[in-house]
């Protein structure tokens, strides 16, 4: 889950890379539902840069993803993206993602020694190489983008050092996005977006978010997500080519009383590309 995710893009879709002229390198770190004992976080590095003047992009992605006090996943995945102009201003691109994780389940920190040291499956610890696949597809232009993915389609173990073990089954995620760009004056541009979720065995999530970017510098907005919180960003441009932001969760379930909201910081460089266009891209 990420709240700035227009931000962070190729986490959820691995066509992004295509959108960008610029090398780009995002760094995030999420800390979910603070003060709450084994609540999730998660910390992301993406990079992604075109490849001389051609219409192929590569890409690359470090994600360490811990939920609860026992789960850990730690991956990376490697990138590629090809995309084609289908309009005078817009692009057609098709990405693909695909790597291997490390995944720890250590059910005997929760459970007696007596029942992690049994023969039942299901409390033994858990330790595999998992293989994960993805692939999204993107409609864009400078001024709208449109985008569908699962970037974990699919996943299975390549090696399980517990082979008795109990295995994790994973359930493939889709995902629709979408923003448009609007001048409303000489120094404001509104940019709405839409992040639609889809798992099998849970409610559809979608998450609203409007961002108003003021003077080239400064992104300010809010968002709301189904069935979880309403959501405060802030981003700064320090330079041109270097982005700061911060978002803050408030919670609307039930857990809103036993924890203190989530915190996400995020930090991007765009570095130019020789035979580039040096263009500002706010997708």
């Amino acid at each position: 889950m990420y709240t700035q995710y227009m931000f962070n893009a190729l986490a959820i879709n691995p066509a992004y890379a295509a959108v960008d002229e610029y090398m780009v390198v995002t760094t995030l770190a999420r800390q979910q539902w603070v003060g709450f004992a084994g609540a999730p976080n998660t910390q992301t590095i993406s990079f992604h840069t075109p490849i001389k003047e051609s219409n192929t992009f590569v890409g690359a992605l470090l994600i360490r993803d811990q939920i609860g006090e026992v789960l850990t996943e730690t991956g990376g995945y490697v990138t590629l993206t090809q995309r084609v102009p289908v309009g005078e201003k817009s692009y057609f691109a098709i990405g693909l993602n695909g790597g291997v994780s490390s995944f720890q389940a250590n059910y005997s920190q929760m459970y007696s020694q007596s029942l992690s040291s049994g023969d039942d499956p299901v409390f033994m610890n858990e330790n595999s190489i998992k293989g994960n696949l993805g692939m999204g597809v993107m409609l864009f232009s400078d001024k709208y983008y449109m985008g569908v993915s699962s970037p974990h389609f699919y996943s299975g173990d390549l090696i399980k050092l517990n082979k008795n073990a109990t295995s994790i089954s994973y359930r493939p995620h889709y995902m629709l996005q979408a923003g448009y760009l609007m001048d409303v004056s000489e120094n404001l541009k509104l940019k709405p977006n839409l992040l639609i979720k889809y798992v099998n065995g849970s409610p559809i999530q979608f998450d609203l978010n409007a961002n108003l970017l003021i003077k080239e510098t400064v992104w300010i907005g809010g968002s709301y997500r189904s069935l979880d919180s309403f959501d405060g960003l802030l981003s700064i441009f320090i330079t041109p080519e270097m982005q700061v932001g911060y978002s803050y969760d408030f919670a609307t379930t039930q857990l809103s009383g036993l924890q203190k909201g989530s915190h996400e910081i995020m930090l991007q460089f765009r570095i130019p590309v020789k035979g580039r266009d040096r263009m500002a891209c706010y997708f």
